[in-house]
């Protein structure tokens, strides 16, 4: 099973974390191949961003309801 971070959206919702692909313009969902990856991405992100409290570590299978990305 793999995990990946989700943060809460300013509508109630939850997008993917992500990271941009080689090209630039396109976005790729985070995935870690344990929870405990997934926990400290979660904490290393954390240090970047002070919202630590709206992010969750769910399952990839898990859809998000929105793509902040787009």
């Amino acid at each position: 099973m793999r995990y990946k971070i989700q943060l809460a959206t300013s509508t109630g919702g939850w997008s993917d974390l992500r990271e941009s692909a080689n090209d630039g313009q396109t976005y790729e969902t985070c995935l870690f191949p344990t929870r405990k990856a997934a926990i400290a991405a979660r904490e290393e992100f954390g240090e970047l961003s002070e919202f630590l409290e709206t992010t969750r570590i769910v399952t990839t299978e898990t859809p998000e309801t929105e793509n902040i990305y787009e």
